[in-house]
């Protein structure tokens, strides 16, 4: 048997024409070889035209991201409701996206209200009916001032108009509209936000706090759509797809409140037991506020019975 074996290595061998030997990385042809190209100068070539993203692949999801619409809710099926007024403190900590430093709440308020995305309402009556333009938001958002700068060919001082932006961090509040109520066809309440309105703390002439100045507001269901793409970064996953428009809806946020519907469209602090600055006065407006939030609570829940 083994004789066998070496009698046809020998007749393979022996083929005419036949070489054996192993294959050299410089012998192998290839794409780039053929057309005269150097294989490492390709490698490098298409190294360099890669294009540098900030983690791991391109996100275009937020892009794609759809408004879901409000259900349908006919006039005959709201039998309560109750108009809510709050603010929302951004200092707090469960409120910090809104300021976040890479793209904070105010900076995408402003980029839609100039893209014509956002309409947006005079900021001294909540029932949207004053519609503003862009450049009546821009003369309250960005201050014009007259400097004199001294020309370098000339030497002489020469006056230059200059634009001082607005600080996003002054903004720490947002005015919140919204209605509680009770849809009867589906046995559930029901919260829609109706607006919202960034507040500006103005300094007076010490550079002291002197007064909270509404900006301007936003319809929000009119918002939504341009919200529904801004994406919200959260503490803990910035793999999170979560718009801004999900977040306002999810109600990840916390508010305290400063009005409800009433008689007389009083605010907590025009009561007399509740006006003024004093620790006794905020206490007061804190737990009115918390009380308001219970009532609409237990008003669906008395609506039960077990």
């Amino acid at each position: 048997m083994n004789i066998l074996k070496g009698v046809f290595v020998v007749l393979i061998l022996s083929l005419p024409g036949y070489v054996l030997h192993a294959q050299i990385a410089e012998e192998i042809i290839t794409e780039s070889t053929i057309d005269g190209g150097n294989p490492n100068q390709i490698i490098q070539d298409q190294s360099s035209s890669i294009e540098p993203i900030d983690g791991v692949t391109r996100q275009h999801l937020m892009e794609d991201r759809m408004v879901l619409e409000y259900p349908h809710i006919r006039e005959a099926d709201v039998f309560w409701s109750k108009y809510i007024w709050g603010i929302i403190d951004v200092r707090e900590k469960i409120n910090q996206p809104f300021m976040y430093p890479g793209s904070p709440f105010f900076g995408l308020l402003i980029e839609g209200v100039q893209s014509g995305a956002i309409q947006p309402y005079m900021g001294d009556s909540d029932d949207f009916k004053d519609a503003m333009d862009v450049q009546s938001v821009n003369d309250i958002l960005f201050d014009q001032d007259t400097v004199f700068v001294t020309n370098p060919e000339t030497f002489e001082r020469e006056p230059q108009i200059v634009r001082n932006d607005i600080d996003f961090t002054t903004i720490k509040k947002y005015r919140l509209k919204e209605i509680w109520f009770f849809d009867k066809l589906h046995s559930r309440m029901r919260v829609r936000i109706l607006g919202l309105c960034p507040i500006q703390d103005k300094a007076g002439e010490e550079g002291n706090f002197a007064f909270e100045y509404p900006l301007f507001w936003i319809y929000w269901p009119q918002a939504r759509k341009y919200f529904a793409t801004k994406k919200v970064y959260l503490p803990g996953n910035s793999a999170t797809i979560l718009s801004w428009d999900d977040y306002m809806e999810m109600r990840y946020f916390n508010y305290y409140v400063i009005k409800e519907s009433n008689a007389r469209d009083y605010r907590l602090a025009d009561y007399p037991s509740m006006q003024g600055d004093s620790r006794e006065a905020q206490l007061k407006r804190m737990l009115e506020s918390k009380k308001i939030k219970d009532a609409i609570f237990n008003y669906e829940s008395d609506l039960w019975s077990y």
